[in-house]
């Protein structure tokens, strides 16, 4: 039996799930290297789950050669377990994946059905505590737990703690958040908007049956949705944008929504969406912002000409074309996230400084009582106001420290970010991940666009 240690050794990936054999030296041409030697060496080194024994087969050949390291052991990675997450009961109805904008349907979203007083809208879906894992040395590796979250009641909304669940307080229509829905009146335009409607400004969803025309303005606190075709006009959502026939925005437009934005095709458009952005045909020399993910993947998928940034990826069938088009794509933190970062933080301190304050003042009522007894008349209720500024600004507190959370997941995530075409991405894009950059010179076809050791690599999708 050959001594191994003098041909081989072992190198194992530091987390302990991945094992390398490589060959030091020839051993003599007389001593034959059976599968059954290499197999009893490495299990000697402790490693006894994931061998791969195909490989061992290869340093087993007849050929005494020095062969490249090869792979013999993986183990089995943990798997992650599911976010807690709050799933809307109407969509869920539908059969819609809620928790992707693949198969996301507009006409659902622009058609979607309004809700009574009283009915459930939507409820917490648990994390789960995923799946552990095993190393090459048979040892168990944990699984991360999913993430969980304190549902809130939305405006309208009222919050069934035992069920975790939520109940409409109003007959309207349903505006989704991350982790909170909404349920707003509606205001619906059946027709274009025109001088007779003018400008709309609603606490509400606004539904236009119709187009907006260039220099109209439309605010809602909720979603917006507008069946026909958006122009240069200003748009302004507290929830999401649905827009059926697309925007040809004449380099005047602004569409602006905290939530996602939906829409066949941008033309010459202006857009910021706080979470996705998703089109089904092109986006053609328009300005595009998300705070996630930009996907254009489902009709011709084609991003041409203006600059597009979001913080998680880009997708699209194709970047660019055979003309050259000057075209800017931007993943990785934007400054709206820095900016807004700071801002909590502020508040968060401000918040924690009144909790204090009144933490104080609630201390000197309640020693007053033990002193005197119950309070009487204007003393009450300074304290009950004490009390109820106190519980708000506790809420207050948690409610940022999650967004702060959050926005850490955010910039965690965006190293990781990419930029993935099915097709091609043609000369002249230029490619941005935060101060890294690349201009390409040639296409490149079925592409995935990420950092890799600071940097930009393109590989094969």
């Amino acid at each position: 039996m050959i001594e191994l240690d003098q041909f081989f050794s072992i190198q194992v990936a530091t987390n302990k799930m991945e094992a390398t054999l490589v060959q030091n030296e020839k051993w003599n041409e007389e001593d034959v290297l059976t599968k059954a030697d290499l197999l009893h060496y490495i299990k000697e080194q402790g490693i006894i789950n994931g061998i791969d024994e195909g490989a061992l087969e290869l340093f087993c050949s007849d050929e005494n050669d020095i062969k490249e390291q090869q792979i013999i052991a993986r183990g089995k990675p943990p798997v992650k377990g599911r976010d807690a997450r709050l799933q809307s009961i109407q969509f869920e109805e539908k059969g819609t994946d809620t928790d992707t904008l693949d198969n996301i349907n507009l006409k659902e979203f622009l058609e979607i059905p309004s809700v009574r007083e009283g009915d459930k809208v939507g409820e917490k879906v648990k994390a789960t505590n995923g799946t552990a894992g095993i190393n090459i040395y048979g040892e168990e590796v944990p699984a991360k737990p999913g993430k969980d979250f304190k549902l809130r009641p939305g405006k309208n909304t009222r919050l069934d703690e035992e069920e975790q669940a939520l109940y409409s307080l109003i007959n309207g229509q349903i505006s989704i958040e991350k982790k909170v829905i909404h349920v707003f009146p509606i205001y619906e335009v059946k027709g274009d908007l025109d001088l007779k409607t003018g400008n709309i400004t609603f606490v509400g969803n606004v539904v236009i049956r119709g187009n907006v025309p260039t220099g109209y303005e439309v605010k809602a606190d909720g979603d917006i949705r507008v069946t026909g075709t958006v122009e240069g006009a200003h748009l302004e959502s507290g929830g999401s944008i649905f827009v059926g026939a697309g925007i040809v925005g004449q380099n005047k437009s602004l569409i602006k929504a905290k939530g996602d934005l939906l829409t066949t095709f941008i033309n010459e458009g202006h857009v910021e969406a706080g979470g996705a952005i998703e089109v089904v045909q092109a986006i053609l020399h328009s300005t595009c912002s998300a705070g996630t993910s930009i996907i254009c993947t489902r009709g011709k998928g084609n991003i041409v000409g203006g600059s597009l940034s979001a913080n998680e990826c880009i997708r699209a069938k194709n970047i660019g074309n055979d003309m050259q088009t000057k075209t800017s794509i931007f993943v990785g933190l934007s400054e709206h996230i820095v900016t807004r970062e700071r801002t909590l933080k502020q508040d968060l301190l401000k918040s924690q400084e009144e909790l204090t304050k009144l933490s104080q003042l609630l201390k000197v009522y309640v020693a007053k009582e033990q002193q005197q007894g119950p309070l009487q008349g204007r003393e009450k209720i300074l304290k009950l106001r004490v009390q109820h500024s106190f519980q708000t600004t506790k809420e207050v507190i948690d409610l940022t420290e999650e967004q702060l959370a959050e926005l850490k997941d955010i910039q965690t995530d965006s190293n990781k970010g990419f930029i993935k075409v099915e097709q091609a991405v043609f000369p002249n894009v230029d490619v941005n991940f935060g101060k890294y950059r690349r201009k390409l010179v040639m296409r490149h076809d079925k592409a995935r666009i990420s950092i890799i050791d600071s940097e930009i690599n393109i590989s094969t999708a």
